[in-house]
C-alpha cells in the first residue's frame, strides 16, 4: 500500500532534525567511548569497529557498506519498508564517524571501561530513541532480522539481540573475555535507555485504533509492517454510530513510524498507546515454559 502524501511542515522539519541530530550523537557515542576502548554495541557498526582495529579499515565507510548490501537485499525481497527516513539516517550517521575520526580527529573522551560503557550505552540510547521516534533506523540489521522472521517465524526483536549478543561474542574471540563482557553491558544499557525514553519499562505496546478508514489502516499494518492486528465492531459513546476499532501490539520501536503511517492514511484517526507487560503467541514470547 503506497500512503498518500499528507503535507505537515512543522512535523516533518521536526522528525528531521531528530534524525540529524540523533545521527551526529551516535557517531559521536561510537567515536568517543566504544571504537576506541574497543567496546562494540552489536549489528553493522560493532562489525566496523572489529575490522578497524583489525585490519585499521574506517569505521564509517565500512559500516555504510555493509549497511547498504542489507537494504539493497531488503528492497528487493520486502519492498521499500524501510524509507527515505532510514536511508537518510544511515548515510548521515556512517559520514559523521568518518568524519569525527579522520577531519575533527576526536580522541577518546575516557580509557576507563566502565565510563565508557556507561556513557556510551546511555547516549547511544538516546540517540537511536530520537532516531526511532523520528520513523527512522540505522543500519541493515532490522532487514536481515525481518527475513530471518519470514522464514523461520522468530520475533524481529529476538533475532535482534541474537544477532547483537553474536557481534559481541566474536569480537570477544578477538579482544578477550573482559571486553566481551563490557560490550554485552553496553548493549543492556542502550536497549534499556531506549525503552525508558521511547515507551517507558515496556517493550511492547499496544494500540488501540479508532477509525472511518480501519480496513485500510489494518491492511496497512498487516501487510507493510508485517504486524498482527484484530478489527472488530464498537458504538461511539457520544454518538451511539458503530465503529471500527483495530488493537494491534507493536514493540517499541515500531510505534513512532506507526502513529506517522495511520495520520497519514487518516488525519482525523483516534489511537491510545499503552504498555503491553507480557504478551504471549505468534510475533511474542511462546507459552512454552510460561505457567
Amino acid at each position: 500500500m503506497t500512503l498518500p502524501h499528507v503535507s505537515h511542515p512543522v512535523l516533518r522539519i521536526r522528525d528531521y532534525l531528530e534524525l540529524i541530530f540523533g545521527a551526529i550523537l551516535l557517531a559521536f557515542a561510537v567515536t568517543a567511548y566504544m571504537a576506541p576502548n574497543r567496546i562494540l554495541d552489536g549489528g553493522f557498526t560493532g562489525i566496523a569497529i572489529l575490522l578497524h582495529h583489525l585490519f585499521n579499515t574506517p569505521i564509517g565507510s565500512v559500516a555504510l557498506a555493509l549497511m547498504s548490501v542489507a537494504l539493497v537485499v531488503g528492497y528487493y525481497k520486502l519492498g521499500p519498508t524501510f524509507g527515505f527516513r532510514t536511508i537518510f539516517a544511515t548515510v548521515l550517521f556512517t559520514l559523521s564517524i568518518d568524519f569525527f575520526n579522520h577531519v575533527l580527529q576526536i580522541e577518546a573522551l575516557t580509557d576507563d571501561l566502565t565510563l565508557a560503557v556507561f556513557y556510551g550505552g546511555t547516549v547511544a540510547g538516546f540517540a537511536l530513541s530520537l532516531i526511532f521516534h523520528a520513523g527512522g533506523s540505522t543500519g541493515g540489521t532490522d532487514v536481515i532480522a525481518t527475513l530471518i522472521k519470514r522464514s523461520t517465524g522468530i520475533s524481529v526483536g529476538r533475532v535482534l539481540l541474537f544477532l547483537d549478543l553474536g557481534v559481541a561474542f566474536v569480537a570477544g574471540l578477538f579482544f578477550g573475555a573482559r571486553l566481551l563482557m563490557y560490550s554485552l553491558i553496553l548493549i543492556f544499557i542502550e536497549t534499556q535507555v531506549i525503552d525508558l525514553v521511547l515507551n517507558g519499562f515496556s517493550a511492547t505496546k499496544r494500540l488501540w485504533i479508532v477509525s472511518e478508514r480501519a480496513v485500510e489502516l489494518r491492511e496497512h499494518i498487516v501487510q507493510d509492517l508485517g504486524r498482527g492486528a484484530t478489527l472488530f465492531e464498537g458504538t461511539g459513546g457520544f454518538t451511539d454510530e458503530p465503529r471500527k476499532v483495530i488493537i494491534t501490539y507493536v514493540p517499541r520501536r515500531l510505534v513512532g513510524q506507526l502513529m506517522r503511517d495511520l495520520h497519514d492514511l487518516d488525519p482525523d484517526v483516534f489511537v491510545a498507546v499503552d504498555s503491553a507487560a507480557q504478551v504471549y503467541g505468534e510475533g511474542f514470547r511462546s507459552f512454552k515454559n510460561n505457567p
